[in-house]
This record gives C-alpha cells, structure tokens and sequence, in this order.
C-alpha cells in the first residue's frame, strides 16, 4: 500500500480539493484535473490518455457518474468513484467495467470511521434478531447543498441492517399520516447549514434507548479513504465495494 500512483481527479470541488491537498502533504505526484467548468484543467476524460495517469478519483454529480466512469473504464483507467445518487444503474455500469477489463470501486462514502460504523451497526441489528422488544430506526443530517437525500451512507447502512435482521422488510424513507410500519427500517434526513455528515442509529424499548452515532469532523476521512481506495485498486479488474476492499485490507 505504499505505492504513490498517478491520480486524475475528475471533478474539483469541495472533495476534490480536499483529495488535492491531501496528495501535495504526502508528497505525491502531481494529480491530473479534469473539470470541463475550470479553464485551467482539463476539460475531458479522453485529454488523459498518454499522459501517465494511472488511476482516476471520481467525485461529481449523478448525472454525470456514469459517463465519467465508462469513459474511464474505456480508457483503461480504474477509477474509484465517491458519487451517490446512481444506484439504479449499477448493474450497467458493473457489466461494462467487467467487459472493458477494467476495474472500478464505489461508494457513497469512504471513511474508514464509516465503515467501521457499518459493521457495529450490522452487528446490532443481528443481536436485535432475539430481542423483539426492541425497535430501530436510522436518522441523518447533512449540510444544505447535499443533493441526495436520504444519504447514500444512510441507505447503506439500512440495507445491510435489513439484511441482518428479518423484523425489517423494507426501508422507509417518509411516514403515513396516522400509524407507522413495525416491519419498515425508517430512514429519516435533515438538511442544516454546514453539517459535514452525521449518522445516527436510534435503538429504542419500553425499559431504554441505545445510540450510535457517527459524526464527521471534515472531508479529510473521506479524501484518506478515496487515497486508500486509489492504491487498493490499481492491480484490481472488476467491480468493487468498499467491503470487498477492507475484507481484502484486513485479511492480508
């Protein structure tokens, strides 16, 4: 994992100046830009081929995710991907990575604090299996630019809980007027001036309540994972999650 690849950031916003200022710290090659509203970088995916890059960083908007991916898996690039939003398309995208040979990993968030939160979170809805007393629900809050809502973190952690625990059959995101669903895991969002992201897991019973809450401090976790995600993936072919990238870290 010491390897300093040659990175392409495609797109450059908050995170992608984050991810920036992260490789200039540890003394890695200068990244390429890609960023056709900025006239100093460059202005598509294809302006990369032949200039050394080795893996790109993806972080944009849904609506241009999946063309940014496919035009990086066509050039031979691996590409680690941190924007949400484009779920419905992931088998597409999954088949063409496969076809090219290249190698693509996404996630709707990769903090290693994150990932962590999941697999307490998975491990607490298994408990909750024998202990119907008990009831759960997932809350998050995050800054008012955020487009996505409920977060694609959120929605994560929801479906691996429901996995984990057949008391819940479905993620509900909104509420009837008058009753709740007990077989429904409720995923509710707020947006509030610059919350970096927080993730709350509300346990409750008649007798007590248990919370798990992850809170983001800053971009800087993110922008470490998506590094981590950039070394992790530049021998890889296929498509990856941010689980089969941490089972491969921590069984090596």
């Amino acid at each position: 994992m010491k390897r300093k690849p040659r990175i392409a950031l495609i797109g450059y916003g908050r995170m992608g100046h984050e991810i920036h200022r992260i490789i200039t710290e540890r003394d890695w090659p200068e990244p390429f830009i890609v960023d056709p509203q900025n006239a100093r970088v460059y202005e598509s995916i294809d302006d990369l081929v032949g200039r050394g890059v080795e893996v790109c960083i993806e972080f944009t908007a849904p609506g241009e995710a999946v063309r940014n991916i496919l035009a990086c898996v066509r050039a031979g690039l691996p590409v680690v991907s941190g924007t949400t939003g484009w779920d419905a398309e992931n088998d597409f995208v999954a088949e063409a990575v496969r076809t090219s040979g290249s190698a693509c990993i996404h996630a709707s968030n990769f903090s290693v604090g994150i990932f962590l939160y999941k697999r307490i979170a998975d491990f607490a809805a298994s408990l909750l299996r024998d202990f119907p007393q008990y009831d759960f629900a997932l809350h998050e809050v995050h800054h008012t630019g955020k487009k996505d809502s409920p977060s694609g973190t959120a929605l994560s952690v929801a479906r691996s809980m429901l996995a984990a625990n057949p008391r819940k059959t479905s993620i509900a995101t909104s509420m009837d007027e008058y009753r709740s669903d007990p077989q429904a895991l409720y995923v509710t969002s707020a947006r509030v001036g610059t919350v970096f992201g927080d993730h709350h897991l509300l346990i409750d019973s008649e007798a007590d309540s248990i919370e798990l809450t992850h809170r983001a401090k800053g971009r800087r976790g993110f922008a470490e994972g998506a590094l981590l995600a950039a070394q992790w993936i530049c021998d890889k072919h296929g498509m990856f999650t941010l689980e089969d990238m941490f089972d491969d870290i921590t069984k090596a």
